[in-house]
């Protein structure tokens, strides 16, 4: 089966200086996510956060909803969803809704979070994070089995319980883990139908990967599925797309630098640039249509072999020009991952 090709992470931000509003930016990844259908991509992939000032996208299932409503064969993933704050059963049936709308076009990646503000506004315990997550993974897997349970866990308590409906997926969606340290790693391949992993050398992933499988039941790892963050830009000419990306990727790349040092009891000011060119264009994917072909071409030929997994690449960055946006869309679906294919079958690569 080939590799999955997507776009994403979308986060749904309006940064300051940005000169739409957030109707506009749902908006436009609607209409990316058409567009994405139209040349031939395979999934679209949505992140959470909460209370973030250019307001980080704060519910995923909704948007999932309207793109899958508005498209026929785009799987849409979430990568992640936040599981401690979330109501297992509340969760469950609104997937379980979405799954049956959709035909089971859905993959609900999930985490645990990080940020002690969000846990704070929820009322979470970040003690427990990796515990609610767990509880969250089996209380869906019986809740979609379509009988009566029960379930007492030391984070979540149901004392009777039936889904209806029951998800159009047999036993429920994919259900894919993330997270980078060793027990979320363990985790994702003990509990997990898949793994999403964040960007990173293409030999650190690997590794992960495998760490990630050695963790699997033995049973399941021919069928475990990966997912992979790349982020950059397509353009003819590189320095041009790095001018029109460069604000936006830079944002990014400090909107998390800065909530790590939040974590880490040393807060920043909110206007300075954390992260350096020389880092952004190491994290950031910039180059032709030859040289992002090149450069992704290792993960179809690692990957191929899977029965379900997706490289996503992101296109979309804040600031950016949305024709440029458009642009970059379509000669990914059209002219990079058909050259990715081709060679990975032996054949030219499109022109």
């Amino acid at each position: 089966m080939n590799v999955q090709y997507g776009i994403g992470l979308y986060t749904g931000q309006v940064p300051p200086g940005e000169d739409i509003g957030f109707h506009d930016e749902y908006a436009r990844i609607i209409e990316q996510a058409k567009l994405a259908e139209a040349v031939g991509l395979d999934s679209i992939w949505l992140s959470e956060h909460h209370g973030a000032d250019d307001g980080y996208l704060p519910s995923v299932l909704p948007l999932a909803s309207a793109i899958l409503a508005c498209t026929t064969r785009l799987v849409v993933g979430t990568a992640v969803l936040l599981a401690p704050f979330h109501d297992p059963l509340r969760l469950a049936e609104d997937v379980a809704v979405l799954d049956q709308m959709s035909g089971g076009r859905f993959i609900l990646g999930m985490g645990t979070g990080w940020r002690r503000s969000e846990f704070r506004a929820f009322g979470a315990n970040p003690a427990t994070r990796g515990r609610a997550l767990e509880e969250t993974v089996e209380v869906l897997r019986r809740a979609w089995q379509g009988e009566r349970f029960a379930f007492d866990g030391r984070v979540h308590k149901i004392d009777s319980a039936i889904v209806r409906p029951q998800p159009f997926t047999p036993g429920g969606p994919p259900i894919w883990l993330g997270g980078t340290g060793p027990r979320a790693l363990a985790r994702a391949g003990r509990l997990g139908d898949g793994y999403f992993g964040v960007c990173a050398p293409f030999d650190a992933i690997m590794s992960t990967y495998s760490r990630v499988l050695e963790s699997a039941p033995d049973e399941r790892r021919e069928s475990f599925s990966f997912g992979q963050l790349r982020s950059g830009f397509i353009a003819e000419d590189p320095e041009l797309g790095w001018k029109l990306a460069r604000r936006g990727m830079t944002y990014t790349m400090d909107v998390h630098a800065r909530w790590a040092a939040e974590e880490a009891g040393k807060p920043v000011a909110a206007h300075a640039q954390l992260t350096s060119d020389d880092a952004v264009r190491e994290y950031n994917l910039i180059g032709t249509v030859d040289e992002v072909t090149a450069a992704l071409r290792p993960y179809e030929h690692r990957f191929a072999r899977r029965t379900d997994s997706h490289l996503c690449f992101r296109l979309y960055h804040p600031y950016m020009p949305h024709d440029a946006v458009l642009d970059a869309i379509q000669t990914f679906g059209r002219l990079t991952v058909p050259g990715l294919r081709a060679t990975a079958e032996g054949q030219p690569p499109p022109r």
